[in-house]
């Protein structure tokens, strides 16, 4: 396959991934859970490993933050 295809369809992956994990963001921020759990569902496992550590992190970072705030 050409290089240039290849790369581009490396974009296209990456781009196709986090537009999945900003939709779930999108639907955990708003509390819709019924559509967040589509959301979920329709990522491979390895998509699921990276935004429940991703998830784990902004969850820890925003805790430091409150208490930095004196929250």
């Amino acid at each position: 396959m050409d290089e240039a295809l290849v790369s581009v369809l490396k974009v296209i992956s990456a781009a196709s991934r986090d537009l999945a994990v900003q939709n779930a963001m999108s639907r955990a921020y708003q509390g819709d859970l019924r559509q967040l759990a589509v959301c979920l569902e329709a990522m491979t496992s390895g998509q699921l490993v990276e935004v429940s550590a991703a998830a784990q992190l902004l969850s820890s970072a925003a805790d430091q933050a409150l208490v930095r705030k004196g929250l």
